[in-house]
């Protein structure tokens, strides 16, 4: 060991090299139990490859056996099924890693955390390589291991740390230990280092909370926080769980720790954050926002939020409680901390119920949830249809400007793009598909001066276009489409700015309807393109003395009127000129985006980091009003649900969450059936009858190698999407979405291995 130890500079020298060392010819097995009925052994790679690779993460290593073809073969695989090309594992002491001889051949075996508890992988190396090569493998790995478990270089470890890694295969478990299969049998020696975001702290674990977790603590602690210094906190709830990290490589949760303690800190200025450590570490230090995605699921007693370290490193962690009681006061003080964080304000009592509903993950039927003969036959003849056709994608010359609106006609098959200081007009032809029809150039004032517009909207049966101004907040352009040319301002009033419009019912853009909606940062009102002088109509005009700051808005087809704030309020009004009949109580997160199903029972609101779908029917009303028509009693109030992406999904995809505004599929003929929105490259769908179930995860998805600007079904039907991005339109059959896997998530096939813990218990379906 002394003459390899010598050789640390050759191995570890360069830090910009991030493979250690590497065994060139070997063959990688899977060998199980002689009762095993799948057999016990069989080969993986017949050619293959051992490294020892740095990972990106401090102190963490892998293990990677890679594949190596023979020539010719990979042509050949491509053309066929893919094949796995390696395999990854994160080099710790629960491996059980250790060295061998078969055959007079050198082998590495280490335990297949992955697969059944008595299942090993072994590298069976070729003859070629020689015992000097082999022995320096084996004692860089058990460098690797030190640093792991001691976080600390591998220079200070002694020649008697080194050799405590050397597994003894003669060590026998002790018959009497009852310890379930799928968890340690000995947990006093289960490895609690984590694979955690390089920033989170390692201060050891503080004495526990003895009061109820529902007391908050009045001892003040001293938190010391990832970017460097500290912040002075009380501890309001501390509650055992155990810690799991997700592993995308196998998509499955891994053990992190059998025992912690996960506690809600407060700091100053509604600001908490969310610690998770045990008797060696602190393994989390997190602060509580929206971008966790949090949920709660009831029905395995966790919680799965994520953390994104830097711009392309996201990690899905879960705690299962340990305690009924605990969990459900967990939740009642973490979902009070995150609207907090962002009101800045304590909740109401009668609206913490409402709050606590919207964090879970409950398959439990909502009201209205019954499916029509009419609904199951549409679905089941939709589900039947075969769809071979590719995806036609039409690219715009690439200038300057980007796309930034998209519109889909009612009474035409066009689509209509915003790009600048012009408008790219498609057309859907008859087999389905859609292909550039025209250009409007130069978009003008009647007074001739140019403009790019901030937003469009197709008025008075897709004959017109009604464009707003970022720059001139109080006037609306009215443009001819036939003409391709703006024809008349309106001056919609001297004082009360327009900050975004929508149509006066659902319908109304396939009609003469002239009137159309509008909002400003505290009034909704009517405008009137009719009237002689400012066209706003102000017997048609809710106006608040508070700043609300409106900023979206949607009707039903009987022109009934919800609105979303940036504080996350919406409003249900019944008609303009009256008080909101109903009043939901805000999230936190901006209401950027809202839709309505045409009988205004159903709306969707969409925030950056989730979507609310709300049922606005009244319970006991047995007229069938909504909240749209009456106000809610006090113990009705509608049970919001969060519609968003799974924490462990978000690990795949290496992305954010920032949706664009949700939308049902529409016409006056259609049922809605399905909810379509997107996030950075990826397009989503969600089966509205099946959430409506409580299927809160049943989404459709497909990646694209662009960010999305806009989406919206074609008119009259939920089966084609038309998907607007940067330099692109492309017209997408929902059959062509997946659901969620690593390869339809993953940047690409080949992604950058992510290192995580071994498994000793898996949440599959959690």
């Amino acid at each position: 060991m002394n003459v390899l130890k010598s050789l640390g500079k050759l191995i570890w020298g360069n830090p910009d090299n991030p493979e250690l060392i590497k065994i060139t010819n070997g063959e990688l097995y899977l060998v199980r139990p002689n009762f095993s009925i799948k057999g016990t052994r069989e080969c993986i790679f017949h050619t293959a490859q051992a490294t020892v690779r740095r990972t990106g993460v401090e102190w963490q290593y892998q293990i990677v056996i890679s594949r190596v073809f023979d020539e010719g073969e990979e042509e050949l695989q491509d053309e066929e099924e893919e094949s796995e090309e390696e395999k990854v594992f994160l080099i710790d002491e629960s491996l059980k890693f250790r060295k061998g001889q078969i055959e007079g051949l050198t082998t590495f075996s280490w335990r297949d955390l992955s697969g059944d508890p008595d299942d090993l992988f072994e590298f069976v190396c070729d003859i070629s390589i020689t015992a000097h090569t082999v022995n320096a493998f084996e004692y860089t790995v058990y460098n690797c291991m030190f640093e792991r478990k001691y976080r600390k270089p591998r220079d200070e470890a002694s020649e008697q740390d080194i050799q405590s890694f050397i597994f003894d295969t003669e060590l026998k478990i002790d018959q009497n230990d009852k310890t379930p299969p799928s968890t340690p049998k000995n947990r006093s020696s289960f490895n609690k280092s984590s694979t955690t975001p390089t920033s989170a702290s390692t201060t050891p674990m503080r004495a526990r909370n003895t009061e109820s977790p529902s007391t908050p603590t009045k001892t003040s602690i001293k938190l010391e926080l990832p970017g460097g210094g500290s912040l002075k906190t009380i501890s309001i709830i501390d509650v055992d769980v155990e810690l799991h990290i997700f592993d995308p490589n196998t998509a499955t949760f891994l053990m992190q720790s059998p025992l912690a303690t996960a506690s809600i800190l407060k700091g100053n200025n509604y600001e908490y954050w969310l610690i998770i450590e045990d008797d060696t570490k602190r393994h989390i230090t997190q602060r509580i926002e929206p971008r966790m995605n949090p949920v709660f699921n009831s029905t395995q007693h966790c919680l799965i939020w994520v953390y994104f370290e830097g711009f392309d490193l996201v990690y899905s962690f879960l705690i299962r409680f340990r305690d009924l009681d605990n969990e459900t006061n967990f939740k009642r003080k973490f979902t009070s901390a995150m609207y907090e964080t962002l009101n800045e304000t304590k909740a109401k009592e009668e609206e913490q119920e409402y709050l606590m509903n919207a964090y879970l993950d409950e398959d439990v039927e909502m009201i209205d949830a019954r499916v029509s003969d009419e609904e199951e036959s549409e679905e089941e003849t939709d589900s039947s249809e075969e769809d071979d056709d590719s995806d036609n994608i039409n690219t715009e010359s690439k200038g300057d400007s980007v796309n930034t609106q998209l519109a889909v006609g009612h009474k035409l098959d066009r689509s209509f793009v915003l790009k600048g200081n012009k408008i790219g007009v498609f057309k859907h032809t008859d087999d389905d598909r859609i292909e550039p029809a025209s250009d409007i150039n130069n978009i003008s004032k009647p007074q001739g001066k140019k403009f790019n517009p901030s937003k469009m909207m197709l008025h008075e049966g897709d004959s017109n276009m009604i464009l707003m101004d970022k720059n001139d907040a109080h006037s609306l352009y009215k443009m001819d489409l036939e003409y391709g040319k703006v024809v008349e301002e309106w001056k919609v009033h001297d004082v009360i700015p327009v900050e975004n419009i929508f149509p006066i019912n659902k319908f109304a853009q396939g009609t003469g309807e002239k009137s159309i909606l509008g909002l400003s940062h505290n009034s909704i009102y009517s405008i009137d393109p009719r009237l002689p002088n400012f066209k706003l109509v102000d017997d048609k005009r809710r106006q608040y003395v508070t700043k609300n700051d409106f900023i979206s808005g949607a009707t039903d087809a009987s022109g009934h009127i919800a609105v979303g704030t940036e504080k996350g309020d919406i409003k249900l009004f019944d008609s303009l000129g009256k008080i909101a009949k109903t009043n939901l109580p805000a999230m936190g997160s901006a209401i950027k985006g809202i839709d309505v199903t045409s009988d205004g029972k159903w709306l969707i609101a969409t925030t950056d980091k989730y979507l609310l779908l709300i049922n606005t029917e009244i319970k006991s009303d047995h007229e069938g009003r909504t909240g749209f028509q009456k106000s809610f009693a006090k113990d009705e109030k509608p049970k919001a649900k969060r519609l968003q992406l799974k924490p462990e999904h978000l690990t795949m995809m290496e992305h954010d969450v920032n949706f664009t505004p949700a939308r049902f599929n529409t016409g006056e003929q259609a049922l809605e059936k399905t909810i379509v929105t997107s996030t950075g490259p990826f397009v989503i769908t969600w089966n509205f009858r099946r959430v409506k179930q409580g299927k809160l995860y049943d989404y459709q998805i497909k990646r694209y190698s662009d960010n999305i600007v806009a989406d919206n079904f074609k008119y009259g039907q939920d089966k084609s999407i038309v998907v607007t991005l940067p330099h692109d339109v492309t017209l997408i059959k929902k059959t062509h979405l997946s659901t969620p896997t690593k390869s339809a998530l993953s940047p690409s096939k080949k992604s950058a291995s992510r290192s995580t813990n071994n498994i000793v218990k898996s949440f599959d379906n959690y």
